[in-house]
């Protein structure tokens, strides 16, 4: 296989087609080979940095299939080969010597799975994702391996599932494989292995909920209101969304204990952090009053409750001896990425992994809940704009304009259709968050707060970096919301 040359060409056409390449990486002048190791028979283990574009320099894990020199560059990631190479690999350990001096090293949890005949590849529809996944059997249990794309993210899941292991809130971790750059020293995951999760995230049983509503409810507004309606339909769900919250809140614990040293965690640095939200603030004000698509009224009243919500947690922030614990977080939690039977959490992120590294301090486990808030948000927004653009025979975008406005747009029986059902999945939306995340005077934390309007603005200048109009007028009917009584009375 170290005899097998691959053109630039037919390198080039490989990453420029790959589906999971980001847009800023498709458009670089070319692609370098940066490094590589030989896995057996079975694949080279590429790594590849973009020259030139708006990624330049950013680095790619690329295993490659050369087998038979067939003079067609394939990935590896679909094969049997590959696959079990580096699972039987990572299992029992080892170091493979990059051509430019470097390693991938393998390790593997003591006493686990190995032999070669106790590993094969399942099939596995994965679904969409930027990594590669794979169903491996091992010894009998399924297992999934995972390839990291991007050399230089901040990818952090491997040593996270080690460290987890045994607490039954994340997978168990089998074993992963990094590179170590032999210019800086620095290590970077390349794959992990950990046991197969089985079960839907939370979106499911939420969606099939929510969707099962919809034709009853007219019968159902005659009898009750939005609030009592959505109450009553999500009873079945009560005592699982309540087990699912101390399930998060358990994780938590594990995850502050399996990282701390000990020490007491240190104040969050919310005065720097309200800082920068509000200098977000101010940057995304002119490119959102730009957009001729969202409604000029209610992008000024949005921006005005969110001036206030500055306003207001600056106040606090300020005050002398005022501070805010942190601590350990998921980092990136998707309402998929909480499991729903059995509970557990997939695709780990946290920000900082020891006191001794950098941004410990500046980590909260409300983040978690934000996140998850948010992420209904989204959710039922989206299934109520779905369901009134079907029963008003309009456009999703319309009638997600037109919740953000009162219907402006609207008249008569269509107004009061679309305003009924974004009523219904509002306050199906804000029982769900209770029964998850806590009551809704759990949203009165300054730290909370602080978190929920950085992360409200993240997305808001995401949604117009994509240009997405749809999810931006989502993020700015939220934000109307700040403008609550809460915001005028915080305490600590």
């Amino acid at each position: 296989m170290t005899d097998i040359v691959i053109r630039d060409e037919e390198l080039d056409a490989l990453l420029r087609a790959a589906p999971w390449m980001p847009e800023d990486g498709r458009k670089a002048d070319r692609y370098a080979r940066v490094d590589h190791a030989v896995l057996g028979s079975a694949a080279l283990l590429l790594v590849v940095a973009a020259v030139g574009g708006p990624a330049s320099g950013r680095r790619f894990f690329v295993p490659v299939d050369v087998r038979g020199g067939r003079g067609e560059l394939q990935e590896a990631h679909a094969t049997e080969e590959f696959n079990r190479a580096a699972v039987l690999r990572t299992l029992t350990g080892g170091r493979l010597h990059t051509a430019r001096g470097g390693t991938v090293e393998f390790r593997g949890a003591v006493g686990g799975p190995g032999g070669a005949h106790q590993v094969r590849r399942l099939s596995f529809d994965q679904g969409w994702s930027s990594n590669a996944l794979s169903l491996m059997e091992i010894g009998g249990v399924e297992h999934i391996h995972k390839t990291y794309r991007c050399l230089d993210e901040g990818v952090r899941e491997p040593d996270l599932l080690r460290l987890m292991n045994g607490t039954g809130r994340t997978p168990e971790w089998a074993g992963d494989y990094t590179y170590t750059d032999p210019a800086s020293g620095t290590r970077h995951p390349l794959g992990v292995v950990y046991r197969y999760a089985p079960g839907e995230g939370i979106d499911v049983p939420l969606r099939q909920n929510l969707r099962s509503l919809w034709p009853a409810l007219t019968r159902l507004l005659e009898k009750g209101s939005p609030r009592e309606v959505a109450r009553s339909h999500l009873r079945p769900l009560e005592g699982r969304l309540r087990e699912a919250g101390r399930f998060l809140r358990g994780f938590h614990e594990d995850l502050a204990d399996r990282l701390g040293d000990g020490s007491p965690q240190p104040d969050y640095p919310a005065g720097e952090r309200l800082a920068q939200a509000e200098e977000r603030l101010a940057e995304l004000y002119g490119r959102t009053t730009a957009d001729p698509v969202l409604p000029a009224r209610s992008v000024r009243d949005a921006f005005h409750a969110m001036d206030g919500e500055v306003a207001a947690l600056r106040a606090v922030l300020t005050r002398p001896g005022v501070s805010w614990k942190g601590g350990p977080c998921h980092g990136d939690l998707h309402l998929s990425h909480l499991l729903w039977r059995p509970l557990a959490l997939i695709d780990l992120s946290t920000p900082s992994v020891a006191p001794t590294a950098p941004g410990w301090a500046a980590q909260s486990p409300l983040e978690d809940v934000v996140a998850l808030q948010r992420g209904l948000e989204y959710f039922a927004a989206d299934e109520a704009a779905f369901e009134a653009a079907g029963r008003l025979g309009a456009d999703s975008l319309e009638t997600m304009l037109g919740s953000l406005d009162g219907a402006a747009g609207f008249t008569g029986t269509g107004r009061a259709e679309l305003l009924r059902v974004f009523a219904v999945a509002d306050s199906w939306r804000e029982r769900v968050r209770d029964l998850l995340l806590g009551p809704a005077t759990d949203s009165s934390s300054p730290l909370r707060r602080l978190l929920y309007l950085r992360r409200l603005l993240h997305e808001l200048a995401y949604n117009h970096a994509h240009a997405r109009p749809y999810h931006a007028a989502i993020d700015l009917r939220h934000a109307l919301r700040l403008a609550s009584p809460y915001s005028e009375d915080v305490r600590p």
